[in-house]
């Protein structure tokens, strides 16, 4: 028996009644199972919020403000609600005191001073589409223009123009443009540099990524007077409902929302955005279902991005390369308003305070907002601020101090969390992470390639990064799940989560089966649904497996008990001597002696059996982060300074990957968002006007198939028995190595340091000394 299966679930994080070891090898977990909802998303059964059609439905648009900053001095709508076919039209005129919940953030619907272009000023219902498109044109507005701060750093001007923000209590804590200001010191950071041989400083940019899901944002919803109920296409039923009933004033029972399917989400889908409020407004108002569906130019405009940040970062080490202080200046751009402006230093700490053991670190990292589109989640959040700069930088020290970079990083390797209370990690194998990369790429043919590089245009470079992440579950650690055995041998598992893409419910299906040793086609799932189900978190930070994990995992196992208690009368026997896989239940001593799982339900006096499985905080013995490793192999062209990324080797301290094919899937996903964060993406603003130029996925870039790279995944399986059968999550930790791990392996080919993201030809050129273009021409 493995020493996962021998430690799994001990120390699981679950109210109450912890559940034992299982005394058997898996049946499923460890499997390599199809996703549950393949079929139906191949053939074209599956239905999305967009496919969803009521008979009487009318449909939704919305108007847009086309300035930065503006002052509404005027709205008339009479035209629009005038026109034939139009139902009711929402705006500053009828809504200024109705605020929406995102996140539970409030937030004025429609404000009257505008924070930034794209910025929704009206909306209207109507009988088609086209009718209500034409009505969104004839609403009259007379704006008074103001002067936009687009820049953090204009911003951040003495004389800069005051963003107007959508949170409204963050008004009160603000300090100009600046949200907020956090600062993390340990040790002597200035007699640290004092005491270095070797100080290297540079400055790396990464701009605001957008979301490009596959499906745009959309909703149906239907107000029949007495129950909302919503079919979203958002990352989270409950958080969904919750926000709703705040903004709209209507008990939370009168809510019922609905995603089966919900077209890819990354992040920015995990709240209620303002688009399902209007829609859910303008339903109540005409007591007929609307439908609102965003457009891909209204989807680039209107929702959270991911942070801009510029990071200033100086490094200092002995020769032998031992680090010794480390200093961070950071600015993160919130746009107009943000979910985690409050919380942006501390996910950047998570690495740079983490990943080294440098005695005398300093960082000051200030949210700042400007008249730009909102920010939010997006897969990794505000990691890589932390992860790019540092893994960067180190690389620039280790060229400097002519050592060997994965020798840089293992010199300064940390064990604890803690190197003065030694608080341990829960788990941590990021050693045999880089150990497994390392290999992959095969790290010895570095000093060949950089041999053979020498007077050819094509340069071939090989560069690694690490990194460290917390994603370990979040308050109020409130997921619960439930199981239900019916008298008739129906098994059914009750979550209130959303698949959005990553076949999370085929694992939580997987874990379910596998605590009460039933066939994975013998459970049904509920998902997707308020309905039925208790609260969930949102499917976000990567919160399923690590928050409905230990929920679905003690349900099952509560409701496993409950018939070993049956079937133990029927034996005679102790129910701690029974067992159950492959549909029965036998007696471990005498496996010859066995019932069928349904016939042993058929024992049940009542007609059903209802376990409740409820997620504990996180300990506060432990400190529970993420770790992997990421080496990149890259053709450099010096003379069109076009990068082709030729490899990529991901190793992740997994735990157990309990589903390696929805594993390896994860990886993929994190790797090519990773790659078009590193290559391709970057939003163009016009610095006049404000407004974003590239709302379309023709200009905006990301990765096509012809650019994808050769990848290998690795598995790095350890016990951790804070997790579900040891299965650590996994959707967004790969993305975070490999925007480093390209731009070392750049330098490694050319010598070039590449800063700012995305790292295109032309600033590789700009980047080039003279000397080399010159030699080149000629």
């Amino acid at each position: 028996m493995s020493e996962v299966i021998q430690k799994q679930q001990r120390g699981l994080p679950v109210e109450g009644w912890v559940p034992s070891r299982l005394p058997r090898e898996f049946t499923l977990i460890g499997k390599p199972i199809n996703r549950r909802d393949a079929n139906s998303k191949v053939t074209g059964a599956a239905k999305y919020a967009s496919d969803i059609n009521i008979p009487g439905m009318l449909h939704a648009k919305l108007l847009l403000c086309p300035h930065p900053h503006a002052k509404i001095k005027r709205i008339d709508t009479s035209k629009a609600e005038s026109l034939p076919g139009v139902r009711a039209v929402l705006s500053l005129n009828n809504c200024e005191e109705w605020y929406t919940y995102w996140y539970m953030q409030k937030q004025p619907a429609f404000p009257r001073e505008i924070a930034y272009a794209g910025q929704e000023i009206a909306a209207v219902a109507a009988d088609d589409v086209s009718t209500a498109t034409k009505a969104i044109e004839l609403i009259d507005v007379e704006y008074e223009i103001l002067p936009a701060a687009i820049d953090p750093r204009d911003a951040l001007k003495l004389d800069a123009p005051l963003v107007p923000i959508l949170d409204v209590e963050a008004e009160k804590t603000r300090c100009g443009n600046v949200h907020s200001a956090s600062v993390y010191q340990r040790g002597d950071y200035q007699q640290g540099f004092m005491e270095s041989d070797v100080i290297v400083e540079d400055e790396f940019f990464q701009p605001g990524q957008f979301h490009t899901d596959i499906g745009t944002r959309s909703c149906v919803v239907n107000w029949d007077g007495k129950l909302l109920t919503v079919h979203e296409s958002s990352q989270g039923v409950w958080n969904i409902k919750l926000q709703l009933a705040k903004s709209l004033g209507i008990p939370e029972d009168k809510i019922r929302v609905i995603v089966k399917y919900q077209a890819g989400g990354f992040g920015s889908k995990a709240g209620a955005q303002r688009f399902v409020h209007f829609a859910s407004k303008l339903s109540m108002m005409t007591q007929k279902p609307v439908r609102l569906e965003l457009n891909r130019r209204e989807e680039f405009l209107l929702h959270p991005r991911r942070f801009g940040t510029r990071t200033w970062i100086k490094i200092g080490a002995k020769k032998d390369g031992t680090l010794v202080s480390l200093q961070i200046r950071g600015e993160v751009d919130l746009g107009a308003g943000s979910r985690y402006g409050e919380s942006s230093a501390s996910m950047i700490l998570h690495h740079v305070a983490e990943a080294y053991k440098c005695p005398n670190i300093f960082v000051e990292i200030a949210g700042v907002y400007t008249n730009t589109i909102p920010t939010g989640p997006q897969r990794g959040v505000m990691n890589p601020a932390g992860v790019f700069p540092m893994e960067s930088i180190v690389d620039s020290l280790a060229r400097k101090l002519r050592i060997d970079p994965i020798e840089l990083r293992m010199k300064n390797y940390v064990v604890t969390a803690d190197a003065n209370t030694n608080t341990p990690y829960s788990s941590k194998h990021l050693d045999q992470c880089v150990d497994a990369v390392a290999n992959g790429i095969d790290w010895r043919r570095r000093d060949q390639l950089s041999r053979t590089n020498a007077g050819r245009t094509k340069k071939r470079g090989i560069g690694m990064a690490w990194y460290v992440m917390e994603r370990a579950g979040y308050t109020p650690f409130l997921a619960k799940a439930q199981i239900i055995i019916r008298k008739n041998g129906e098994v059914e598992l009750r979550a209130g989560f959303v698949d959005i893409g990553t076949g999370s419910s085929t694992l939580m299906a997987m874990i379910a089966a596998e605590e009460l040793g039933i066939d994975l086609d013998d459970l049904i799932v509920h998902y997707g649904d308020t309905e039925g189900t208790l609260y969930s978190p949102s499917s976000h930070g990567s919160r399923i497996t690590t928050e409905m994990g230990p929920a679905v995992l003690q349900a099952a196992a509560l409701a496993r008990q409950e018939v070993f208690k049956l079937v133990g009368a029927k034996f005679g026997v102790k129910v701690e001597s029974l067992a159950s896989a492959n549909g029965r239940i036998y007696v471990k001593s005498h496996p010859n002696i066995w019932i069928s799982f349904k016939d042993a339900c058929a024992l049940m006096s009542e007609e059903e059996i209802v376990t409740t499985g409820s997620r504990a905080p996180n300990s506060e013995d432990e400190v529970y982060r993420q770790f992997g490793a990421e080496a990149a192999e890259v053709e450099v062209d010096v003379e069109t300074g076009n990068v082709k990324v030729v490899r990529i080797v991901s190793a992740y301290d997994i735990g157990k990957a309990l589903n390696p094919k929805l594993v390896e899937s994860q990886y993929y996903g994190a790797i090519t968002m990773g790659l078009g964060m590193s290559l391709f993406e970057e939003g163009e603003f016009d610095g006049k006007t404000g407004v974003l130029l590239n709302c379309d996925t023709h200009q905006y870039r990301i990765p096509c198939a012809k650019e994808m790279p050769k990848i290998n995944t690795i598995n790095i399986e350890n016990s951790d028995e804070h997790y579900p059968y040891s299965g650590k999550p996994v959707g967004e930790a790969p993305l975070l190595g490999i925007l480093p791990a390209i731009r070392n392996a750049i330098l490694h080919a050319t010598g070039v340091e590449l800063n700012s993201l995305p790292m295109t030809p032309d600033k590789f050129l700009d980047a080039m000394p003279v000397d080399e273009q010159i030699a080149i021409v000629h």
